[in-house]
């Protein structure tokens, strides 16, 4: 089976696989309104299938996603309080779905894996990382906030601080396993091979097994409190993008004035 929308690509293998693919190459598939809502609906309808056993998700040319789209963000203007949490709590959601999905999910990372791009590639329960993959956060360094927070609970505080606090998004598929970001790296382009000779690893096991210990792993995490801290931290993002200070200014005065590539320009030259 395969099927066709404007932002994805979605094939469904005899075996079981849902293979998801993030198709917005020129803008290193940038998360916008229209392929969250594709990827919701797809991945929403595909799990109630009892014979789709996982789901693999990659992103099609040189890059696994860049994050939010940040041009579709500045075209919506000013927001209130309200809008912004509206707006933060759908991108949480479209984030979160592939944690709480009942069937294993696995994120097949190359080139830029940025922003939302990372937290969507990490709330995965396996991320395969081409060697080429980059990540990072950098959203303090122009002043926005976390929309899935679950960096910390993936790879501590200490970690999770270095990345966030700097804004770094220059961390190497290599120091992304030292830290646990990633399950595995891979040589150069064999990530979605590899992601999907793991998924077929997942499908020849017992379906209901699979699917309860997935469910006692993420109900571990719920007992600690992931759920509540992480529900806090986008009650945060809503301050952080309503409360503007001189970066979130100076961020949106040069995309006004010169456009959004200026300002990324100069958010990556702080």
């Amino acid at each position: 089976m395969t099927s066709d929308y404007e932002t994805i690509r979605v094939d469904v293998s005899d075996d079981g696989i849902a293979h998801i693919v993030l198709n917005r190459p020129r803008v290193l598939n940038a998360i916008n309104s229209v392929l969250m809502r594709e990827v919701t609906e797809v991945l929403s309808g595909l799990q109630k299938e009892p014979s789709v056993r996982c789901f693999v998700l990659s992103g099609e040319g040189r890059s696994f996603s860049a994050g939010f789209d940040l041009k579709e963000s500045a075209a919506a203007g000013d927001r209130s309080v309200a809008e912004w949490r509206r707006v933060l709590e759908a991108d949480f959601d479209f984030v979160m779905q592939f944690w709480d999905c009942p069937k294993p999910t696995i994120s097949a990372v190359h080139g830029h894996c940025i922003g939302g791009g990372l937290e969507l590639a990490i709330a995965c329960d396996i991320a395969i990382a081409s060697q080429d993959a980059i990540f990072g956060e950098p959203e303090v360094r122009f002043g926005s906030g976390i929309v899935a927070m679950v960096l910390p609970w993936m790879i501590g505080p200490k970690h999770s601080k270095d990345m966030l606090l700097t804004g770094n998004d220059k961390v190497s598929a290599q120091r992304a396993a030292e830290i646990g970001l990633v399950t595995e790296t891979v040589p150069e382009g064999q990530h979605v091979a590899r992601a999907l000779e793991k998924a077929r690893e997942i499908v020849a096991a017992a379906p209901l097994s699979v699917e309860l210990t997935k469910r006692a792993i993420n109900r571990s995490f719920d007992m600690r409190g992931m759920r509540n801290a992480l529900l806090a931290a986008v009650e945060t993002d809503v301050f952080i993008e309503t409360a503007g200070g001189a970066e979130r200014l100076e961020f949106n005065r040069i995309r006004a004035e010169q456009g959004l590539k200026a300002a990324i320009a100069w958010r990556n030259s702080r």
